[in-house]
C-alpha cells in the first residue's frame, strides 16, 4: 500500500514570483559589473591624466634648468671673451660654415660631445677666477651646484643628458644668434627633449633668454 506523498505544488503565482526574482538578480548582477568597468574605465583615464601631467611638469622643469644654464654660459663666455682680448676657445665646429649638405644625426651626436669637451676644457682655467668674480658680485655659480649626471668635470650636459654645444658664430641649420655689441653671433644650444640637434623646434638657446649685450 503506498502511503499519500505531500502535494509538491507551490500555489497559484509562486513560480511566477520564483522566476521574476531570479530574473530581477541577474539584472542586479549585471547593473554591478556595469558599474565595476566604469569605474575602472574613469581610474585609467585619471591615471592617464596624472601621468600626463607629471611628463609635462617634469619636461617644464627640465627645460627651466637647461635654460638657465644656458643662460649662464652665455653671460661666462661673454666674461671669458672679456678677459681673453674678444678670442673665443678654439672648438671643434658640428657643422662647417660652408657645408652644402647636413650631416647625419649620429655624426653630429660625436661632434657634439668633442665640442662640449673642448670649450670645458677651455674654460676650466679662467672658471675659478670667474666663478669668484660671480660670488664677488653676488651673482649665481653656474657649474658650483650642478649634479655630477650634468657636469662631471669634462662633459657639460642638458637636463636631458645630452652634451651643450658651443657655437663660435650663428648657422642656418642650427641658429641664428642676434649680434651683440661687439659684433659677435656666438651662442650655447641645447638639443632638447628629443635629443637631436638638428631639429630646431624643441633646441634650447642661450639667445632665447639673454638680451644681446
Amino acid at each position: 500500500m503506498r502511503l499519500p506523498t505531500a502535494d509538491r505544488r507551490l500555489p497559484n503565482g509562486s513560480a511566477h514570483f520564483i522566476r521574476q526574482s531570479a530574473i530581477g538578480n541577474r539584472k542586479s548582477s549585471a547593473f554591478t559589473l556595469i558599474e565595476m568597468l566604469t569605474t575602472v574605465a574613469v581610474l585609467i583615464i585619471v591615471l592617464g591624466l596624472m601621468v600626463s601631467l607629471a611628463r609635462n611638469v617634469r619636461n617644464q622643469s627640465a627645460q627651466q634648468l637647461t635654460r638657465q644654464l644656458l643662460r649662464q654660459l652665455g653671460v661666462l663666455m661673454n666674461e671669458y671673451a672679456d678677459v681673453n682680448g674678444r678670442q673665443l676657445p678654439p672648438v671643434t665646429p658640428i657643422i662647417e660654415p660652408g657645408a652644402f649638405l647636413q650631416p647625419e644625426e649620429p655624426a653630429i651626436a660625436l661632434l657634439a660631445k668633442r665640442n662640449n669637451e673642448e670649450f670645458v676644457r677651455a674654460l676650466r682655467p679662467e672658471l675659478a677666477r670667474l666663478e669668484a668674480r660671480r660670488a664677488d658680485r653676488g651673482t649665481p655659480s653656474v657649474v658650483g651646484q650642478l649634479p655630477v649626471a650634468a657636469f662631471d668635470g669634462v662633459t657639460l650636459r642638458d637636463a636631458w643628458g645630452s652634451p651643450i654645444v658651443f657655437m663660435p658664430t650663428q648657422h642656418r641649420w642650427i641658429g641664428m644668434a642676434p649680434k651683440n655689441r661687439q659684433g659677435e653671433t656666438f651662442f650655447f644650444f641645447s638639443a632638447g627633449p628629443d635629443r637631436k640637434y638638428l631639429s630646431r623646434d624643441d633646441n634650447l638657446y642661450s639667445y632665447e633668454t639673454v638680451a644681446p649685450q
